[in-house]
């Protein structure tokens, strides 16, 4: 199963990092900068669909994910049920968000074309997780970069015919969803077909499928809001200029984790259904666990240390400011949004561990409790502190989830500190503050960001974090 993993996560991280740092940090990044206060109230309302996409898929995605990795049959006897019943959220989820749309005096124009694509982009995740159930990786992986790879192609051609507005950008990002949607259907189908020769189980009907499927969406709905309420509690709270200005710098940094957990979702989308497949199956998931975990530690620690080593140059190089105290709040900023990456990361392996052994109790209750905590910090940081007194609610709220995951994985499945790698890692931090004073006075930032990296990769080796003679066995292993 590791090498499965490896080679699959290879193929995953390739295709991902040629096309998503091209959205963020080029399409959707030049869409900032040229369209100032515009995009501001763009992510208001993007946020705003995003926070209510709960009621989009109510936990079906990653309950139907877990079932069709344990069997297929799942997949055919089920597929219909579950059409119905995105078809009928969907309608739900349309006219809640109109409603709230018309009642904050939104762009509503603008929020029926954003709100549509996270209507198809969610039909497009449902028929996904019956891939990816299917152990169908490398179709899957191409399908996680197609939405994107096509809304570039379409930003382009309205580029280049002058439709520079926040109008055109969403239609983009919908015209690329639509084509991806047609895509998945096809391939949907024909998986069907095949399956058509074993004789009929019996599958959920719409009841059913919803009943099944609360406790995930009730899980999907509290991260959710605890990692999306902050730009809406700006909205509410601060004034309506003050609520965009500190939404725009917000969503600089946003748009930067973006990016870099787009990295560790990838992780999860593998994992969860290898993890619910060795589950099923009894047997060993550590391994696949510590390699995974390994894997993320070592990309998220040199990332979020260098925010807080680069933050202000980053943020100076990428994007557009009045003066020096905005460049000084989206720096700070920056380094508080990044440092995330960490905690998320351990979320995206032990929370997707504990969704594959169907531990959703758990998972809702720690999720309340950072919900909690994001609410109360921000009511009291917001007001005072705007962006920056959001961006560090964040912080403290995904390092709760996160360590409560983590205990609650380290309990159900027996597993032990590793003092080593725990000394490994500490050693590591170290070296990366030296290696920052060592380069931190040369004038260029991305040579500086570059020798940063490559000194990262060179002390990983050094300290034998990974053993690289055993990965290779694992590629080369026939074993799955």
């Amino acid at each position: 199963m590791r090498k499965v993993f490896v080679k699959n996560l290879i193929i995953l991280q390739g295709l991902n990092l040629i096309i998503k740092p091209v959205w963020l940090l080029i399409i959707d990044r030049l869409a900032q900068n040229s369209l100032g206060s515009a995009y501001g109230e763009y992510f208001i309302i993007l946020n705003l669909t995003l926070l209510l996409n709960i009621v989009l898929d109510l936990g079906i995605q990653n309950y139907n994910n877990t079932k069709v990795a344990g069997n297929a049959l799942f997949f055919r006897d089920n597929f219909k049920s579950i059409l119905l019943a995105k078809f009928t959220l969907s309608l739900a989820y349309f006219a809640i968000i109109m409603l709230i749309g018309i009642q904050r005096e939104m762009n509503t124009n603008l929020l029926f074309i954003i709100g549509l694509n996270q209507i198809i982009t969610s039909f497009i995740l449902y028929l996904r997780s019956n891939i990816s159930g299917l152990q169908k990786f490398t179709i899957d992986s191409l399908l996680s970069i197609s939405d994107k790879s096509f809304a570039i192609i379409f930003c382009i051609i309205f580029f280049y015919l002058k439709k520079i507005d926040i109008w055109y950008f969403a239609i983009g990002q919908l015209a690329g969803s639509v084509v991806t949607l047609l895509i998945a259907a096809v391939l949907n189908l024909n998986y069907y077909q095949k399956i058509q020769s074993t004789a009929y189980q019996g599958g959920l009907n719409l009841l059913a499928v919803l009943k099944k499927s609360i406790p995930y969406a009730l899980l999907f709905a509290l991260m959710g809001f605890y990692t999306r309420a902050d730009v809406m509690m700006m909205d509410w709270i601060l004034p309506k200029n003050q609520a965009i200005f500190h939404s725009s710098i917000y969503a600089q940094s946003f748009r930067l984790l973006d990016a870099a957990c787009m990295f560790a979702m990838l992780f999860s989308g593998l994992l969860l259904p290898m993890f619910s497949r060795l589950i099923a199956e009894n047997n060993d998931i550590k391994p696949l666990t510590e390699l995974s975990v390994k894997l993320l530690m070592v990309v998220s620690i040199p990332v979020a240390l260098g925010a807080q080593f680069y933050g202000e140059k980053i943020m100076y190089a990428l994007y557009h400011f009045n003066d020096i105290e905005e460049l000084i709040l989206s720096g700070n900023v920056f380094s508080n949004i990044m440092f995330c990456f960490v905690p998320m990361c351990l979320i995206y392996t032990f929370g997707t561990l504990l969704t594959a052994k169907g531990d959703i109790k758990s998972m809702n209750i720690f999720a309340v409790i950072a919900l909690t905590v994001n609410i109360g910090l921000n009511s009291i940081l917001i007001p005072k502190y705007q962006s920056y007194g959001a961006s560090f609610s964040s912080l403290i709220t995904q390092t709760i989830f996160a360590g409560l995951c983590t205990v609650r994985c380290f309990y159900l499945f027996k597993f032990k500190i590793n003092v080593k790698t725990i000394g490994q890692f500490a050693l590591l931090i170290v070296c990366l503050f030296g290696l920052f004073f060592l380069v931190k006075g040369l004038h260029n930032l991305w040579f500086s960001l570059g020798l940063f990296a490559t000194g990262t990769l060179v002390l990983t080796l050094a300290l034998q974090i990974f053993d690289i003679k055993n990965m290779l066995k694992i590629l080369n292993s026939n074993r799955q």
